[in-house]
């Protein structure tokens, strides 16, 4: 008897180790997503601040354009041609890098515009400094002229004759997308044509009355966004944007929804257009029925929780919704 009640007593002891552990509750989970979420969208916010005060900047450059013009001595101006014009890179590292494609065709304009344009290096040097989440910062102008901070290899990275204003970078700021005329974060990620990777922007229309002298922006990267806030955070978050499309996401989470693995892009020829992610890194498109499904009930419907079924565990899934940005947060407890 007595070693039958040491066997029971073995045996019960077996069944609680043996009892699968249970989920956290959804309100602490929900507590790290939404702090997940406070604090990039903090960092968020306090870029389209500085984006508008750098576009104050602008226009009051605009405004002394006359003066600005009148002063600039033709030695200090380099030609001005079509053509790429790198006047940066190699030569000097705190100047950012000027593209002037082939098809310009406004050369006393793109002249007029370097001039005024000239102490932007500087700012745009100091925007990066004083905020590690963005890699680049740059304007665009209709008229074929560009200038981008940190200097890149405009040679040997664009084709000489790119259209810059065919680039989401460039168009969701016009007036046709964006009639406010206000800042603008273009969330869906692509592909830098520099040489940067897949990046999100901030972008913002510069007018000086109703003629649309340029869109400034600032990027930043997949690699930065993993960085600055995915790695802060031990849990297996996942961001989504709402068309389904994997943004960026820890490892285990992205294998666990059926998902490719997440690598940078590599450069193998010039990007000419706007390239965005694959339809592999959609969970609409997932190979599992129950992933799709997920999907449907988080993105469509909604819904801030569901299970999901993987190798025979119960994966507990909560999401939240970002305001800044159109994405959605997920995260996996196993």
């Amino acid at each position: 008897m007595k070693y039958l009640g040491v066997f029971w007593a073995l045996f019960s002891m077996l069944l609680v180790q043996c009892k699968p552990t249970p989920k956290e509750k959804y309100e602490d989970v929900l507590m790290d997503l939404n702090s997940f979420i406070s604090l990039m969208e903090y960092d968020l916010q306090e870029l389209e601040q500085e984006i508008l005060l750098l576009g104050e900047e602008v226009k009051n450059l605009y405004a002394q354009s006359d003066q600005l013009i009148a002063q600039a001595r033709n030695s200090d101006i380099p030609l001005i041609q079509a053509g790429v014009y790198n006047n940066a890179g190699t030569q000097d590292p705190n100047l950012g890098t000027i593209y002037i494609p082939s098809r310009a065709d406004n050369l006393n304009e793109v002249r007029e515009m370097y001039i005024i344009t000239k102490s932007l290096d500087e700012k745009f040097k100091s925007i990066i400094q004083r905020n590690s989440v963005v890699t680049q910062v740059y304007f665009n102008s209709k008229y074929h002229f560009n200038k981008l901070y940190p200097p890149y290899d405009a040679l040997a990275m664009l084709d000489p004759d790119l259209d810059i204003t065919i680039f989401n970078f460039y168009y969701e700021a016009i007036e046709e997308n964006n009639p406010q005329r206000k800042p603008v974060w273009v969330d869906e990620i692509y592909i830098d044509p520099v040489g940067r990777g897949w990046m999100i922007s901030l972008i913002y229309p510069i007018y000086v009355g109703d003629d649309l002298k340029m869109v400034l922006g600032f990027d930043i990267t997949l690699n930065d966004i993993i960085e600055s806030y995915l790695e802060k955070f031990d849990r297996n978050f996942v961001i989504f944007d709402v068309t389904g499309t994997l943004v960026a996401g820890k490892t285990k989470a992205i294998e666990s929804l059926s998902l490719p693995p997440l690598k940078n892009h590599t450069y193998k020829q010039t990007i000419t257009s706007d390239s965005f992610r694959l339809e592999d890194f959609n969970l609409f498109r997932s190979k599992s029925k129950e992933v799709r499904e997920l999907a449907s009930k988080i993105i469509l419907n909604n819904e801030k929780k569901a299970t999901l079924k993987d190798l025979g565990l119960d994966i507990q899934v909560s999401a939240a919704k970002m305001t800044v940005l159109d994405w959605v947060i997920l995260d996996l407890v196993y």
